[in-house]
């Protein structure tokens, strides 16, 4: 470890770098930082500063397990750029809220009008160099801005950042651990997410680039492609692993966070796999090269083919994510496609529905097949009209 690294306490560091006012950022993903190495909680740690130095806002990405020890009261103002489960109880709060964005949008918001005074992350070391570890996301932005990292060591998780090493000037190790990254195990498909993960395959083509969710689709999908792939995706998961071992992975995979267990960690250590969003989400980058395939679901889909990806009227289900920046960058694919997959019924209750309850999350001309386990509609050179036949056709 380079002696410019400053050795300090997290929630010294913490009344050292804000101010009455302040902004902090929590790094996301399933390297959100749990407990420092005494067993506190980095949330408790964060909040008991929040209400020493008052008015402190805080800023939350994606949180796919919950915070513990987050006390949102500690907090003037929470604002939450992916909601999901891991934080139902902190929006909850009155002065918690929402902003609804594409993951390729939070970059500049990150640098401009949400701007914060400090990042506290969790960071790997590899030959004296600082790195991030399971997710690369925003974070990097802000450190390439200037933004203080407060970085706690971790000498258990993997390092599978494609990036270079973190500014020196930026980052102070302010706390260490050995507790890795959260662990999410992958849920095996049920039948019909087979039968979805067939018909999809049949759209895409040897060589291509694929794009998955983190469900169970998206591993059906990876498990039964017969076809050699490359993947381009937000968030890899275990299935990736699989498809090394068959062969049927094309160079390294891109994404941004790791999603999975240990068996994803150790395959991913030390490959040159993470970068930011403004790299993974760029629709430009996207679009170009290789053909491009997005495969996506839906919670509703109207009758023309506008999506909703976050919930039910006000039951909250996750966030806009990168939905609308993929399917818009497969659409605009030379040979690639925008797919969007659903069962024709989950839990007794159609995906098809009159009206959207929430805000359309990605818009119907973004959008070029939807595939169920009993067919498709090609949405491809359709108009208004015919979208509409060929979506409620589907359903039917």
């Amino acid at each position: 470890m380079t002696t410019s690294f400053i050795q300090s306490g997290l929630a010294a560091a913490l009344r050292d770098q804000l101010r009455p006012g302040g902004t902090v950022a929590i790094g996301d993903g399933v390297g959100a930082l749990r407990c420092l190495d005494d067993g506190t909680p980095v949330s408790a740690v964060i909040s008991a500063a929040a209400r020493d130095i008052g008015s402190v806002r805080l800023i939350l990405g994606w949180v796919p397990t919950p915070l513990d020890g987050l006390d949102p009261n500690a907090f003037a103002e929470i604002v939450a750029l992916m909601p999901g489960w891991g934080l139902r109880s902190a929006l909850a709060c009155p002065t918690a809220r929402f902003v609804p964005t594409r993951l390729s949008a939070i970059p500049p918001l990150l640098t401009g009008v949400l701007r914060p005074d400090v990042l506290v992350t969790r960071v790997v070391e590899r030959d004296g160099r600082l790195l991030f570890s399971t997710e690369v996301s925003w974070q990097r932005g802000l450190a390439d801005a200037g933004v203080p990292v407060l970085a706690v060591l971790d000498g258990a998780a993997p390092c599978a950042d494609a990036g270079p090493p973190l500014d020196p000037a930026v980052v102070h190790v302010s706390g260490r651990n050995d507790e890795g990254p959260a662990q999410i195990p992958p849920k095996d498909p049920q039948p019909v997410h087979n039968a979805l993960a067939d018909a999809v395959l049949r759209f895409v083509p040897e060589g291509a680039r694929l794009q998955y969710g983190p469900g169970q689709l998206g591993t059906a999908l990876l498990r039964r492609t017969r076809v050699p792939l490359r993947i381009d995706t937000g968030m890899l998961t275990d299935a990736v692993v699989d498809l090394d071992k068959r062969g049927m992975l094309i160079d390294t995979p891109s994404a941004t966070y790791l999603f999975g267990t240990h068996e994803l960690w150790d395959w991913a250590d030390g490959k040159p796999i993470l970068r930011g969003v403004d790299y993974t989400h760029d629709l430009t980058r996207l679009s170009r090269g290789e053909p491009f395939v997005a495969v996506n679901t839906a919670i509703e889909i109207d009758p023309y083919g506008q999506v909703n990806v976050e919930g039910r009227g006000a039951k909250v289900v996750g966030g806009i994510g990168g939905h609308p920046d993929y399917c818009a960058a497969a659409r605009m694919s030379r040979g690639g496609l925008s797919i969007i997959a659903v069962p024709t019924a989950v839990n007794g209750r159609s995906p098809l529905v009159d009206t959207l309850s929430r805000p359309a999350s990605t818009p119907a001309h973004d959008i070029d097949l939807i595939v169920t386990e009993s067919g498709h509609a090609d949405l491809r050179g359709a108009d208004w009209e015919q979208r509409r036949r060929l979506i409620s056709a589907l359903f039917e």
